[in-house]
């Protein structure tokens, strides 16, 4: 068994195909181990692969015309990205860069397009995800919009929270973000995230150091948030 058929029982989109489309496509899927830091996908170019996530995280960035790095989202294990491009035939709209050491799975587009077209319960779930896509975008715009950075920043730990895992001590987010990364994906600049992370450290809400950030306190953050 070839590295990609193995990595291709991981993937679900193809737990959808016919039996014998599942067996072509896992054929041809290329395994990619990326160091932190490499560029996978380029904003503008024209390369159409779909990318499966399997191991680390990666981000998705955009740049402004200064170099401003804005981080638009985080993605995780399981997740996918690079579908964008094949479904509206566009150049990539943004960067995906590598946060840690990752392992991911290539899919040529021709054979994702046939996946989806296999199965009413293939477009279905690729429904499902473009929807979640979009709920997440639509809350990032709300809190762009309507909420001040202090708020934002509250708002981005509990969803670090939400994927932390549970300690004694509270809820620990390993690895832990740099208060630079931080500052990309809610749209403000360091020196702004350092000041509300040490009021919040003051208040014995988190607890911080450059390994780790625990929350302490979920429902006084929680409370934070609706201030």
């Amino acid at each position: 068994m070839s590295a990609g058929s193995a990595q291709g029982g991981r993937l679900e989109i193809l737990k959808f195909a016919p039996d014998a489309l599942r067996r072509e496509i896992t054929q041809r899927l290329r395994v990619i181990r990326a160091a932190k830091g490499r560029t996978l996908v380029e904003k503008g170019s024209r390369s159409t692969d779909i990318f499966f996530l399997l191991e680390g995280r990666a981000k998705v960035l955009l740049y402004s015309a200064n170099g401003r790095e804005v981080c638009v989202h985080n993605i995780g294990p399981g997740e996918m990205f690079g579908e964008i491009s094949v479904l509206d035939g566009e150049p990539r709209s943004a960067s995906i860069v590598a946060s840690s050491e990752i392992l991911v799975v290539a899919m040529h587009a021709k054979d994702f397009t046939a996946c989806v077209e296999s199965s009413p319960a293939a477009g279905i779930w690729l429904a499902r995800a473009l929807a979640s896509s979009v709920r997440r975008l639509t809350e990032q715009v709300f809190e762009l919009s309507a909420l001040n950075v202090q708020t934002r920043i509250h708002c981005e730990l509990l969803r670090l929270a939400h994927a932390g895992a549970p300690t004694n001590g509270g809820i620990e987010v390993r690895p832990a973000p740099t208060h630079a990364e931080l500052a990309t994906r809610i749209g403000t600049h360091r020196e702004a995230v350092t000041r509300e992370l040490r009021v919040l450290s003051d208040e014995g809400i988190i607890r911080y150091d450059r390994r780790s950030l625990t929350i302490v306190d979920l429902a006084g953050l929680e409370q934070s948030a609706l201030r």
